[in-house]
């Protein structure tokens, strides 16, 4: 008896390892650009000075009716303490695929659902004058090469 719970044991811990592995979801558009891991906060307080930079910035990403945003952690009603998300052409011809699967992305809706709610890290640059929809938003990142669904 003591056996199989032992491996019951093993079971369970293997697939709770195997659900905390990241996605990721990369681009071959602009691999030679370096992005400058920056702090939300730092970002959000500072946008003018990151304003046409490539950078990597860690949040919580929400998508919906007229919403395509990332928070920083702890901020999700204020959209002044958010970033845009820009999916535009630059998706189109630079797509982002899995690393293990080799789906796009935005290639099924199930794949983008994903990223809904969950903290995700991005490769993108700031736009400071685009501001998302009704210019709600602290600026937009866009261009974006890297996701990784944590």
């Amino acid at each position: 008896m003591n056996r199989y719970r032992n491996l019951l044991y093993i079971l369970v811990i293997g697939m709770a390892s195997c659900s905390l592995k990241p996605e990721i979801y990369r681009s071959v558009c602009n691999k030679d650009i370096i992005y400058r891991k920056v702090e939300m906060d730092k970002l959000l307080i500072n946008i003018d000075m990151y304003d046409g930079k490539y950078v990597e910035i860690k949040g919580k990403y929400k998508t919906g009716f007229e919403e395509s945003a990332l928070y920083a952690k702890g901020f999700h009603i204020n959209s002044e303490s958010a970033l845009w998300v820009e999916y535009d052409d630059f998706i189109l011809k630079c797509p982002l695929i899995s690393t293990e699967t080799k789906i796009d992305l935005f290639g099924k809706e199930e794949s983008f659902k994903k990223m809904y709610n969950k903290t995700v890290i991005l490769h993108g640059r700031i736009d400071a004058k685009q501001r998302g929809h009704l210019s709600r938003y602290k600026a937009s990142i866009k261009d974006i090469t890297l996701v990784i669904i944590e």
